[in-house]
């Protein structure tokens, strides 16, 4: 009889270290739980900020690119101007003088012929530079540098200085 209540105390001794290990196995999952809890708070905050920057520069891109289209308008504006004034300036330069076909061949001509005619346009044009208010000067390769009379070179200085400020 006494071999009973042994085996039933040792049954209610199994099951209460089932218990206490159950009971440590709860407490594991709550705090891994709890983890989880507040590592999803932490997900949660970065994904806000980082949605707040986003849109920041979002923002920052939106202006920069106003401004940078209200740059390009006003240079396109400064440049029409300055290209008006050189128009105006070339017209009155020109104005009175004979026309230049005659420098040019018309019609089909050979390779070679072409090559002559493109040599005789250079020269004609070289040798009326001289006399042009727009002074161009032959560099060392050959080559034409256009220097400008003074209202040219002063319309180029205002467009620097304009263009410089906005920068």
């Amino acid at each position: 009889m006494q071999k009973l209540p042994r085996e039933r105390l040792a049954q209610i001794e199994r099951a209460e270290r089932h218990i206490e290990s159950l009971q440590r196995e709860k407490r594991d999952l709550d705090d891994e739980l709890e983890r989880i809890r507040v590592s999803e708070m932490g997900a949660h905050s970065k994904v806000a900020l980082l949605e707040a920057r986003v849109e920041e520069r979002e923002k920052e891109i939106e202006s920069l690119l106003k401004s940078n289209n209200e740059q390009r308008t006003s240079t396109v504006h400064i440049l029409q101007g300055l290209l008006d004034t050189l128009d105006i300036k070339l017209k009155t330069a020109s104005h009175g003088k004979c026309s230049r076909v005659d420098d040019y061949e018309m019609g089909m001509d050979s390779v070679q012929d072409m090559e002559m005619s493109d040599r005789i346009v250079r020269v004609n044009k070289r040798s009326r530079s001289n006399t042009s208010p727009l002074k161009h000067t032959q560099a060392e390769d050959g080559g034409s540098v256009f220097k400008g009379d003074e209202d040219t070179r002063k319309w180029l200085e205002l467009y620097e200085s304009c263009m410089l400020q906005k920068s």
